[in-house]
């Protein structure tokens, strides 16, 4: 029996986040307010975020646009990854170039987020606009229009968990195999960095109060 598919617009809500314009006006005025922003280079291939910036309004954001556990980002440009937010983050907004995919009760999140990653790219950069172009853009029109498979929901669960386990192995290899690196690059830096007398000079004896071997002394005289 095939798989129902719903549209993902039926499950979610989907939010385009606030213009990346910095308020240069509003920079010496007071009672301003602080939100932390996330922008899309503040997204990590391992499921992770690096917030590094902020933005101030006089006005507050409304509710919708703060970012909630559960959520899902997405790159309004080029995507190429989807983000979960696995933890609360407080006093936080988006940019414009980012979507946030805020799934309805009875949808596993990650699920979601493991479909747009690893099958939705591939459609959306399909249905994108400027696709001949270097840069390409995704609408919500087109998220909303998204297939998304309607399987039970422990289905759902065990997909997700499996994709959040996959995020962790590959950070963790990732870090292995820069620490494997690092390594051998200390071992190589030992040897060619090594004292300048000359080639042979880690061949000579270490300094002893004893005297020398007649065979010590031979070898020695041959360096």
């Amino acid at each position: 029996m095939a798989l129902k598919n719903v549209k993902l617009g039926e499950i979610a809500e989907i939010f385009n986040g606030l213009p990346d314009i910095k308020q240069h006006e509003l920079i010496y005025k007071e009672n301003l307010i602080t939100y932390n922003f996330i922008q899309p280079n503040h997204l990590g291939i391992f499921n992770d975020i690096n917030i590094s910036s902020e933005i101030k309004r006089q006005t507050s954001v409304d509710d919708s646009y703060l970012i909630r556990k559960n959520d899902i980002l997405l790159k309004r440009l080029n995507p190429d990854i989807a983000t979960l937010v696995r933890e609360d983050i407080s006093n936080t907004t988006f940019s414009s170039n980012l979507f946030v995919i805020r799934v309805f009760k009875g949808y596993y999140p990650a699920y979601i987020a493991c479909l747009l990653e690893n099958q939705g790219m591939a459609w959306l950069n399909s249905n994108i606009v400027g696709s001949v172009a270097a840069i390409k853009s995704i609408s919500t029109k087109t998220l909303k229009a998204l297939d998304i498979p309607a399987v039970e929901y422990e289905k759902q669960k065990a997909i997700g968990r499996m994709w959040l386990l996959h995020k962790k192995r590959k950070h963790l290899l990732s870090s292995l195999v820069a620490e494997d690196q690092r390594l051998m690059a200390a071992v190589v830096n030992s040897i060619t960095a090594g004292p300048k007398e000359g080639k042979n000079e880690w061949l000579r004896p270490k300094k002893t109060s004893r005297p020398l071997s007649g065979e010590e002394q031979i070898r020695l005289e041959g360096l």
